[in-house]
């Protein structure tokens, strides 16, 4: 192999890195990477096998699009390690929770919906109401609380708290 070769190879090389390494910094906010943290946790018993749950959250978006909600989730982590889905409370009912139940204080944020929207680079502090199939025991000594929030494109943002 000539010298000339070994160069152009070598100079071919470093620029094809260099494009590569160029199209992976100008996409960087074209990934949906939701992130948010869980601030809050109110319960409240109903009857005997059903509760309640609140969830105070706050969720950013770091990318240059907008996430926009399909669907939350809920489900409670439990110390025997079985799991407890929640089914949501509309957004229209959670007025109604708060005004029949004052111990779980004042509603602080706004709850979140299927087809709200955070815009890329923002952050938003929102709420959402589970009713929970099990004693209040069972909901009380969780291990765990996790909160799924998913993205219109597939993206989920995992949020978790005791």
């Amino acid at each position: 192999m000539s010298n000339p070769f070994k160069i152009g190879f070598a100079v071919t090389i470093v620029l094809i890195a260099f494009l590569v390494w160029r199209g992976f910094v100008a996409t960087k906010g074209n990934h949906l990477e939701p992130v948010g943290k869980i601030g809050k946790v109110r319960a409240q018993k109903v009857d005997e096998n059903e509760m309640v749950v609140v969830v105070d959250f706050n969720l950013r978006n770091d990318a240059d699009l907008p996430m926009i909600v399909r669907s939350v989730e809920a489900n409670i982590d439990e110390p025997d390690d079985s799991v407890l889905q929640g089914n949501v409370l509309a957004a229209a009912d959670l007025a109604n929770v708060f005004r029949n139940y004052p111990d779980l204080g004042e509603q602080y944020n706004p709850p979140l919906k299927a087809r709200d929207e955070l815009k890329g680079h923002d952050s938003i502090d929102r709420m959402v109401g589970f009713r929970f199939d099990a004693p209040e025991d069972a909901v009380l000594k969780r291990k765990d609380i996790v909160l799924h929030i998913e993205d219109i494109t597939g993206p989920v943002a995992e949020l978790k708290a005791k």
